[in-house]
């Protein structure tokens, strides 16, 4: 009888299949708060990558990176139950046959309980590639409420937005002003976003602290709060990329909180804690910085679970990966604290480097003679924007261009520029930007690691009559 005949064929299918709808079932207990299996598997092989695996696997795939290690979970499962379902058909003892069958939900479950000390609450999933419809019903809870309307309280300070230039706006494929909710980027390290009972949640203010603290949601609504425009860029965020997103934020400043607390002479940086176990932090002086909030509005709704609910961190100045979505706690320390991308090689600073993207035209112009207008962002954060130049001869030459009102003095800057080209033909447009403090960008491309990407941003464009 050969290896794969028919019966050893079938018995991987039933295998395969079995499996298949055991982790259909685990996916409906995940819903009554149960971790999924395959999430669990999945979240500890992000834990346990090294550094020098994780981050050129980042550099190369970006957002694919999880979308293949979710499919590779779930390729994993039902490997094991083709291989399961094979030995069972060629007859093998029964404690085998149960022995493999169990082996990857053994393995989620211990992997799990060795990072449980690590984080604050299990994050349930919606992993396997059939449970996808369900879990847009039993995400519908958070999402609806990350749209609600909802206003401060007690609303301090409400942020002054000059009107934009219908001209600008008006241009097709122009980056909008404000970032819609559902258009904003979302880069984070969990397969799933933690699903918050709000009921249940506290934010505690401790450690170097003469008087610590937790507040409830209700309480956090409560305290005066501030609205700021505001720009968040990933730090893996490449020369030209569209990890950046600018979005109206209401909050309450740290400050406030810390200042209620009581900070020791000893502080030296403050932590802040997902519930999902994440980490980052800041020095304390930048804590105190009136513009460093506690979130819980966004363009002026509920935080959207995946941008942090019920309340996320905002840090002027520095790369989105320390502005802690799903803040849980936040500890002030008498030591340098290094975070989760810290340990693995990124920047501790993660100071916004000036940056500078072209979004129109695009790479195929049909000309009739008149001009071409080039149009994008760009931005340095509170250093502001100066001036943009754009270079239409591969920087040989270079022209100013037009900028418009900031929404924000923490946001991008849009501008345009009016080119006529000599002719037909292929162009390459560069751009760069000189910011509030003098620096201007240097033409030599530098990758995101490990202290954010720098360099002119370019495009190659075909002008053909029309």
């Amino acid at each position: 009888m050969g290896r794969f005949d028919r019966r050893a064929r079938t018995g991987m299918l039933v295998g395969a299949l079995a499996m298949f709808f055991a982790l259909d079932v685990a996916f409906l207990l995940s819903m009554a708060g149960m971790p999924f299996v395959a999430d669990s598997l999945g979240q500890a092989i992000i834990d346990v990558l090294p550094g020098f695996i994780s981050i050129p696997l980042i550099e190369l795939l970006h957002q694919w990176a999880k979308i293949l290690l979710i499919v590779g979970v779930i390729a994993l499962f039902l490997i094991d139950g083709a291989a399961t379902g094979y030995i069972a058909a060629l007859g093998r003892r029964t404690r085998a046959v149960v022995g493999l069958g169990l082996l990857p939900w053994v393995a989620a479950y211990g992997l799990a309980r060795v990072f449980a000390a690590e984080r604050i609450e299990p994050t349930t999933a919606i992993v396997a590639i059939v449970a996808l419809p369900l879990s847009r019903v039993a995400g519908f809870g958070a999402s609806a409420l990350g749209n609600t309307p909802t206003a401060a309280r007690r609303l301090k300070t409400r942020a002054e937005i000059p009107a934009p230039d219908p001209a600008v706006d008006s241009l097709p494929g122009m980056t909008p002003r404000i970032t819609a909710n559902e258009d904003h980027y979302v880069v984070d390290t969990t397969l799933v976003k933690p699903r918050v009972d709000v009921a249940q949640w506290r934010l505690d203010i401790k450690g170097e602290v003469e008087s610590p603290f937790s507040l409830t949601y209700e309480q956090l609504l409560d305290l005066d709060a501030v609205e700021q425009v505001h720009t968040l860029e990933c730090i893996s965020n490449y020369v030209g990329g569209d990890l950046i997103s600018t979005a109206v934020w209401t909050g309450v400043p740290l400050r406030d909180l810390l200042d209620r607390a009581r900070v020791k002479p000893t502080a030296y940086d403050i932590v802040f804690t997902s519930v999902d176990g994440y980490t980052d932090s800041i020095p304390i002086a930048k804590g105190m910085e009136d513009r460093t909030l506690v979130a819980y509005l966004m363009n002026g709704k509920t935080v959207p679970q995946e941008h942090g609910y019920p309340a996320r961190m905002l840090v002027p100045n520095i790369y989105g990966m320390k502005n802690v979505k799903w803040i849980r706690t936040i500890e002030v320390t008498n030591y340098d604290f290094l975070g989760y991308w810290q340990q693995q090689g990124w920047s501790d600073s993660a100071a916004i480097n000036t940056n500078t993207r072209i979004d129109l035209p695009g790479r195929n112009v049909r000309w009739t003679g008149g001009e071409i207008v080039i149009g994008g962002i760009a931005f340095a954060g509170s250093r502001g924007i100066a001036k943009v130049e754009i270079s239409p001869d591969a920087g040989k030459t270079w022209n100013l261009a037009a900028l418009e009102t900031p929404p924000g003095a923490l946001s991008w800057r849009r501008w345009t520029y009016r080119w006529s080209p000599p002719g037909t033909g292929t162009f390459k447009l560069a751009v760069r930007s000189t910011d509030g403090a003098g620096n201007t960008e240097t033409p030599v491309n530098r990758d995101p690691y490990p202290d954010g990407a720098t360099g002119y941003d370019s495009v190659d464009v075909n002008v053909q009559r029309g």
